[in-house]
Protein backbone atom coordinates (compact mmCIF):
# COMPACT_ATOMS: atom_id res chain seq x y z
CA UNK A 1 0.00 0.00 0.00
CA UNK A 2 1.13 3.56 -0.66
CA UNK A 3 0.26 6.42 1.69
CA UNK A 4 -3.02 7.12 -0.13
CA UNK A 5 -4.10 3.52 0.39
CA UNK A 6 -3.07 3.67 4.04
CA UNK A 7 -5.19 6.79 4.42
CA UNK A 8 -8.16 5.02 2.88
CA UNK A 9 -7.77 2.15 5.33
CA UNK A 10 -7.38 4.54 8.27
CA UNK A 11 -10.58 6.26 7.19
CA UNK A 12 -12.46 2.96 6.90
CA UNK A 13 -11.24 1.82 10.32
CA UNK A 14 -12.03 5.14 12.00
CA UNK A 15 -15.53 5.14 10.53
CA UNK A 16 -16.11 1.63 11.85
CA UNK A 17 -14.99 2.81 15.27
CA UNK A 18 -17.21 5.89 15.09
CA UNK A 19 -20.24 3.73 14.25
CA UNK A 20 -19.56 1.47 17.23
CA UNK A 21 -19.01 4.36 19.64
CA UNK A 22 -22.16 6.12 18.43
CA UNK A 23 -24.22 2.95 18.73
CA UNK A 24 -23.44 2.87 22.47
CA UNK A 25 -24.72 6.39 23.08
CA UNK A 26 -28.36 5.32 23.34
CA UNK A 27 -27.30 2.67 25.87
CA UNK A 28 -24.85 4.78 27.83
CA UNK A 29 -26.75 4.15 31.05
CA UNK A 30 -25.84 0.46 30.72
CA UNK A 31 -22.10 1.04 30.35
CA UNK A 32 -19.77 -0.25 33.01
CA UNK A 33 -17.42 2.65 33.65
CA UNK A 34 -14.06 2.11 35.33
CA UNK A 35 -11.39 4.49 36.59
CA UNK A 36 -7.90 3.72 35.31
CA UNK A 37 -5.40 6.16 36.83
CA UNK A 38 -7.98 8.21 38.72
CA UNK A 39 -11.42 9.83 38.59
CA UNK A 40 -10.42 11.89 35.54
CA UNK A 41 -9.20 8.83 33.56
CA UNK A 42 -12.23 6.77 32.59
CA UNK A 43 -12.76 3.74 30.38
CA UNK A 44 -15.94 1.95 29.40
CA UNK A 45 -17.10 -1.01 27.35
CA UNK A 46 -17.75 1.46 24.55
CA UNK A 47 -14.01 2.28 24.42
CA UNK A 48 -13.09 -1.40 24.25
CA UNK A 49 -15.74 -2.28 21.65
CA UNK A 50 -14.74 0.72 19.54
CA UNK A 51 -11.07 -0.27 19.55
CA UNK A 52 -12.02 -3.82 18.60
CA UNK A 53 -14.04 -2.48 15.64
CA UNK A 54 -11.05 -0.46 14.46
CA UNK A 55 -8.65 -3.37 14.90
CA UNK A 56 -10.97 -5.75 13.03
CA UNK A 57 -10.88 -3.52 9.94
CA UNK A 58 -7.11 -3.15 10.09
CA UNK A 59 -6.59 -6.89 10.59
CA UNK A 60 -8.85 -7.75 7.66
CA UNK A 61 -6.66 -5.74 5.27
CA UNK A 62 -3.20 -5.79 6.88
CA UNK A 63 -3.05 -8.68 9.35
CA UNK A 64 0.73 -8.53 9.76
CA UNK A 65 0.96 -4.91 10.85
CA UNK A 66 1.63 -3.88 14.44
CA UNK A 67 -1.11 -2.01 16.29
CA UNK A 68 -0.77 0.22 19.35
CA UNK A 69 -4.13 0.98 20.96
CA UNK A 70 -5.04 2.74 24.17
CA UNK A 71 -7.19 -0.09 25.53
CA UNK A 72 -5.57 -3.28 24.17
CA UNK A 73 -1.93 -2.23 24.14
CA UNK A 74 0.49 -3.46 21.49
CA UNK A 75 -0.05 -6.17 18.91
CA UNK A 76 3.34 -7.07 17.45
CA UNK A 77 3.72 -7.05 13.69
CA UNK A 78 6.41 -7.63 11.11
CA UNK A 79 5.73 -4.94 8.51
CA UNK A 80 6.91 -1.37 8.07
CA UNK A 81 3.60 0.06 9.32
CA UNK A 82 2.34 0.41 12.86
CA UNK A 83 -1.20 1.62 13.51
CA UNK A 84 -1.81 3.93 16.46
CA UNK A 85 -5.40 3.95 17.68
CA UNK A 86 -7.40 5.91 20.22
CA UNK A 87 -10.94 4.52 20.10
CA UNK A 88 -12.58 7.31 22.10
CA UNK A 89 -10.32 10.23 22.91
CA UNK A 90 -12.29 12.25 25.43
CA UNK A 91 -14.12 9.43 27.20
CA UNK A 92 -15.31 11.72 29.99
CA UNK A 93 -16.94 14.02 27.44
CA UNK A 94 -18.44 10.99 25.70
CA UNK A 95 -19.95 9.65 28.90
CA UNK A 96 -21.33 13.07 29.87
CA UNK A 97 -22.95 13.56 26.46
CA UNK A 98 -20.62 16.37 25.45
CA UNK A 99 -19.46 16.72 21.80
CA UNK A 100 -15.66 17.00 22.21
CA UNK A 101 -14.60 13.40 21.70
CA UNK A 102 -13.00 11.70 18.74
CA UNK A 103 -11.92 8.45 17.12
CA UNK A 104 -8.28 8.66 16.02
CA UNK A 105 -6.37 6.30 13.70
CA UNK A 106 -2.84 6.86 12.40
CA UNK A 107 -0.44 4.85 10.23
CA UNK A 108 3.20 5.23 11.26
CA UNK A 109 6.40 4.04 9.60
CA UNK A 110 8.14 1.81 12.11
CA UNK A 111 11.48 3.28 11.01
CA UNK A 112 11.64 6.52 12.98
CA UNK A 113 7.91 6.85 13.72
CA UNK A 114 7.34 8.90 10.57
CA UNK A 115 3.64 9.73 10.24
CA UNK A 116 2.17 8.34 7.02
CA UNK A 117 -1.59 8.86 7.33
CA UNK A 118 -4.06 9.96 9.95
CA UNK A 119 -7.81 10.34 10.45
CA UNK A 120 -9.70 12.02 13.27
CA UNK A 121 -13.49 11.71 13.35
CA UNK A 122 -15.59 13.84 15.69
CA UNK A 123 -18.83 11.81 15.53
CA UNK A 124 -20.98 14.12 17.65
CA UNK A 125 -20.26 16.91 15.16
CA UNK A 126 -20.27 14.72 12.04
CA UNK A 127 -16.76 15.89 11.10
CA UNK A 128 -13.91 13.91 9.55
CA UNK A 129 -10.44 15.42 9.17
CA UNK A 130 -7.68 13.47 7.43
CA UNK A 131 -4.18 13.78 6.01
CA UNK A 132 -1.36 11.80 4.49
CA UNK A 133 2.29 12.65 4.22
CA UNK A 134 2.99 15.08 1.39
CA UNK A 135 -0.60 16.21 0.83
CA UNK A 136 -2.83 18.95 2.19
CA UNK A 137 -5.07 18.14 5.14
CA UNK A 138 -8.70 17.63 4.16
CA UNK A 139 -11.73 18.37 6.33
CA UNK A 140 -15.01 16.80 5.21
CA UNK A 141 -13.73 16.46 1.66
CA UNK A 142 -12.34 19.99 1.31
CA UNK A 143 -8.64 20.89 1.58
CA UNK A 144 -8.12 23.18 4.55
CA UNK A 145 -6.70 26.68 4.24
CA UNK A 146 -3.04 27.02 5.28
CA UNK A 147 -2.58 28.00 8.91
CA UNK A 148 -1.58 31.65 8.74
CA UNK A 149 -2.71 33.22 12.00
CA UNK A 150 0.17 35.49 13.04
CA UNK A 151 -1.36 37.69 15.75
CA UNK A 152 -0.98 36.09 19.18
CA UNK A 153 -3.48 38.52 20.63
CA UNK A 154 -6.16 37.14 18.29
CA UNK A 155 -5.37 33.47 18.89
CA UNK A 156 -7.85 31.01 20.39
CA UNK A 157 -5.72 28.49 22.27
CA UNK A 158 -6.81 25.02 23.37
CA UNK A 159 -5.36 23.51 26.56
CA UNK A 160 -5.29 19.85 27.49
CA UNK A 161 -3.60 18.49 30.60
CA UNK A 162 -3.01 14.80 30.02
CA UNK A 163 -1.45 13.68 33.31
CA UNK A 164 -2.40 14.35 36.92
CA UNK A 165 1.03 15.88 37.65
CA UNK A 166 0.44 18.48 34.92
CA UNK A 167 -2.56 19.92 36.73
CA UNK A 168 -0.49 21.71 39.33
CA UNK A 169 0.90 23.82 36.48
CA UNK A 170 -2.51 24.67 35.06
CA UNK A 171 -2.87 27.88 37.05
CA UNK A 172 0.50 29.36 36.06
CA UNK A 173 -0.05 28.25 32.45
CA UNK A 174 -3.42 29.98 32.26
CA UNK A 175 -1.95 33.03 33.95
CA UNK A 176 0.85 33.23 31.38
CA UNK A 177 -1.36 32.74 28.33
CA UNK A 178 -4.69 34.38 29.06
CA UNK A 179 -3.49 38.01 29.11
CA UNK A 180 -1.66 37.48 25.79
CA UNK A 181 -4.19 35.61 23.64
CA UNK A 182 -7.78 36.08 22.52
CA UNK A 183 -9.06 33.34 24.82
CA UNK A 184 -8.46 29.83 26.09
CA UNK A 185 -10.54 26.66 25.77
CA UNK A 186 -10.23 23.25 27.39
CA UNK A 187 -12.26 20.81 25.32
CA UNK A 188 -10.96 17.61 26.89
CA UNK A 189 -9.90 15.71 23.76
CA UNK A 190 -6.42 16.24 22.34
CA UNK A 191 -7.29 14.45 19.09
CA UNK A 192 -10.34 16.67 18.56
CA UNK A 193 -8.35 19.79 19.49
CA UNK A 194 -5.63 18.97 16.95
CA UNK A 195 -8.29 18.45 14.27
CA UNK A 196 -9.73 21.82 15.26
CA UNK A 197 -6.37 23.54 14.90
CA UNK A 198 -5.79 21.90 11.52
CA UNK A 199 -9.19 23.02 10.24
CA UNK A 200 -9.12 26.54 11.68
CA UNK A 201 -11.59 26.00 14.52
CA UNK A 202 -8.83 26.83 17.01
CA UNK A 203 -5.49 28.53 16.49
CA UNK A 204 -3.17 26.54 18.75
CA UNK A 205 -3.00 23.70 21.25
CA UNK A 206 -0.81 23.16 24.30
CA UNK A 207 -1.23 19.60 25.57
CA UNK A 208 1.48 18.28 27.90
CA UNK A 209 1.51 14.66 29.00
CA UNK A 210 -0.01 12.94 25.96
CA UNK A 211 0.41 9.36 24.78
CA UNK A 212 1.04 8.51 21.10
CA UNK A 213 -2.57 7.38 20.60
CA UNK A 214 -3.83 10.75 21.82
CA UNK A 215 -1.97 12.75 19.23
CA UNK A 216 -0.39 10.77 16.37
CA UNK A 217 -3.16 11.33 13.81
CA UNK A 218 -3.88 14.87 14.94
CA UNK A 219 -0.24 15.91 14.75
CA UNK A 220 -0.15 14.91 11.08
CA UNK A 221 -3.34 16.90 10.44
CA UNK A 222 -1.72 20.06 11.79
CA UNK A 223 1.60 19.50 10.02
CA UNK A 224 -0.05 18.91 6.66
CA UNK A 225 -2.15 22.03 7.15
CA UNK A 226 1.07 24.04 7.32
CA UNK A 227 1.37 24.16 11.10
CA UNK A 228 4.31 23.50 13.38
CA UNK A 229 4.22 20.77 16.03
CA UNK A 230 6.79 19.99 18.68
CA UNK A 231 7.51 20.24 22.38
CA UNK A 232 9.38 22.90 24.33
CA UNK A 233 12.65 21.41 23.12
CA UNK A 234 11.78 22.31 19.52
CA UNK A 235 9.72 21.22 16.49
CA UNK A 236 9.38 17.54 15.57
CA UNK A 237 8.70 17.56 11.81
CA UNK A 238 7.16 14.39 10.44
CA UNK A 239 6.39 12.83 13.81
CA UNK A 240 4.95 13.62 17.23
CA UNK A 241 6.96 14.84 20.23
CA UNK A 242 8.06 11.72 22.07
CA UNK A 243 8.13 13.67 25.32
CA UNK A 244 4.33 13.69 25.10
CA UNK A 245 4.24 17.48 25.47
CA UNK A 246 2.54 18.77 22.33
CA UNK A 247 2.53 22.38 21.14
CA UNK A 248 0.74 22.83 17.81
CA UNK A 249 0.27 26.19 16.12
CA UNK A 250 0.78 28.14 12.90
CA UNK A 251 4.49 28.84 12.37
CA UNK A 252 4.20 32.53 13.33
CA UNK A 253 2.64 31.66 16.70
CA UNK A 254 4.66 28.60 17.61
CA UNK A 255 7.82 30.27 18.95
CA UNK A 256 6.02 33.04 20.90
CA UNK A 257 3.85 30.40 22.56
CA UNK A 258 6.87 28.24 23.27
CA UNK A 259 8.56 31.21 24.96
CA UNK A 260 5.53 31.92 27.15
CA UNK A 261 5.07 28.28 28.13
CA UNK A 262 8.77 27.72 28.75
CA UNK A 263 8.60 29.93 31.82
CA UNK A 264 6.41 27.33 33.57
CA UNK A 265 7.35 24.00 31.95
CA UNK A 266 10.79 22.50 31.64
CA UNK A 267 11.56 21.13 28.14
Amino acid sequence: MDDADLLGLAREAARAGARTATSWLDRAHRLLVEEKAGPDDLVSQADRDTERAVRDVLAAHRPHDAVLGEEEGTTVGGGRVRWVVDPIDGTTNYLYGRPDWAVSVAAVDTDGDRLLAGVVIEPALGLLTEARAGARTVADGTPVAPLRQHDLGRALVELNFGRPDQRQRAGPTVGALLPRVRDLRRGGSAAAALAQVASGRADALWAPGLQPWDCAAGVLLVQQAGGTVGDLGGPTPGTWPHSGDVLAAPPALWRPLRALLGRHHEP
